[in-house]
């Protein structure tokens, strides 16, 4: 069965455990994928010929500013933005871009923004200064009853509905494009957090006359396996063209004059000073070569491995998975050790097996606060409460869920013998 391991730049390398040195193997895709091997080669390339864009004469500037507009088109054709009608903008990350957008709500009509309980903090955190609606859970699922009802009291009053493509926390797919048709028949408009459904599902965005079009998505390419420190923000071109941008300074100003500025049309306008020229290409890269595998045979793998580890996972008697079905979901699973605390759980697995994993509450405090059914103001600021979580990226194998469940019941046959020990003396 391939696991895709040869695309993955570094996949060899080995880590120091108390055990010797070990092949690191990482389970921590949701915080952060390596690099392709595709995409280290045509970073290097590009490299070589590296120079500042869009406003140089000389050969190597002209070739930069080739590659870094290319790389738009690349990321439009990946995920069906419109080339005429979006722009594809140019970002830090996933919370930058997010950051962005909310500098232009104010063009949007009403006044409402709606986000959900599933949401990572910076799909959250930038819509707090708004008069806003947090869409609850019901049967682990969005309420989606819930969102129809606050659109339709609101009809013409809701800026934007703003939802995660892919829990970070869960894996849970929310149905995207049921809750774009459902905010556009309100006169909503619709951002998706593409950072943790980008490399694990294809975007198929519909046209702009389909009422299930996806007016804005962001996401990262260190999500996609191209850690260069790059994020990408796609919407509606007319938009990023009203007033001043969210950013000012080189690059963002055609002309400065007795009657003030005139900026320079988007994309130009929001990307301030000098762009990461590496970065873009990067992600068109990652882009290129998760197309060149598949998604049919990117996601058959890894359905292999959700249900491969949902079923060794369930096969220790202390341990909670919060989220256990094995359809419509992405590889990300979170889970608790009865009477361990989840950062000690992590670090067993790093310090005996050389295993990653992440530990916490992944920056989505509120998800995690209803999963664990607590109220976060009433914890220990010293000893936070959260979960573990293995996440999947496309060249991790079975035989690397084995490994993982191995060490977990190691760990808890360990922690068993040490209190029996502590009880009788």
């Amino acid at each position: 069965m391939d696991s895709f391991a040869q695309w993955i730049y570094g996949y060899e390398k080995k880590a120091e455990t108390s055990r010797g040195k070990k092949r690191y193997i990482n389970l921590d895709n949701a915080a952060s994928t390596p690099p392709f091997k595709t995409v280290m080669r045509t970073v290097a390339e590009a490299a070589a010929w590296y120079s500042s864009v869009h406003r140089g004469t000389g050969f190597k500037s002209k070739y930069s500013t080739e590659r870094y507009e290319s790389a738009r088109a690349v990321i439009a054709r990946f995920v069906g933005a419109d080339p005429e009608r979006d722009v594809i903008i140019f970002t830090k990350n996933t919370t930058d871009s997010i950051n962005k957008l909310s500098h232009y709500l104010p063009w949007l009509p009403g006044e409402m923004i709606i986000f959900t309980k599933v949401e990572h903090h910076s799909n959250e955190l930038p819509w707090q200064n708004y008069k806003h609606h947090c869409v609850p859970l019901k049967n682990s699922d969005l309420d989606l009853e819930d969102l129809e009802d606050v659109l339709r009291k609101n009809a013409g009053n809701v800026k934007l509905v703003a939802v995660s493509g892919a829990s970070n926390v869960s894996g849970y797919l929310p149905p995207i494009y049921s809750i774009a048709e459902m905010a556009h028949a309100y006169g909503a408009k619709i951002l998706v957090d593409g950072a943790q459904l980008i490399p694990h599902r294809p975007i198929a965005n519909p046209p702009w006359d389909d009422p299930r079009h996806l007016d804005f998505i962001a996401f990262s390419g260190h999500k996609i396996y191209a850690p260069f420190g790059t994020g990408v923000l796609i919407g509606p071109r007319a938009l990023f063209e009203k007033g001043r941008p969210s950013q000012v300074g080189g690059g963002t100003v055609k002309g400065i004059g007795p009657h003030g500025i005139i900026w320079s049309p988007p994309p130009e306008n929001e990307e301030a000073g000098s762009p990461n020229v590496l970065g873009a290409i990067a992600v068109a890269e990652a882009c290129r070569t998760i197309t060149a595998i598949g998604w049919p045979a990117l996601m058959a793998h890894e359905n292999r491995l959700i249900r491969h580890a949902l079923h060794q996972l369930a096969q220790i008697p202390e341990l909670t998975v919060y989220n256990a079905q094995d359809w419509e979901r992405v590889g990300v699973i979170s889970f608790n050790v009865q009477n361990l605390y989840h950062r000690d759980v992590a670090e067993y697995l790093s310090d005996h097996y050389g295993i990653g994993v992440r530990s916490g509450c992944f920056c989505a405090r509120r998800y995690v606060a209803e999963l664990l059914s607590l109220d976060y103001r009433e914890t220990n600021p010293q000893k936070p409460p959260g979960m573990v979580r293995m996440s999947f990226g496309c060249y991790n194998s079975l035989e690397e869920i084995d490994i993982a469940v191995e060490g977990l019941k190691e760990l808890v046959e360990t922690t068993k013998k040490s209190r029996l020990k502590r009880h009788l003396f």
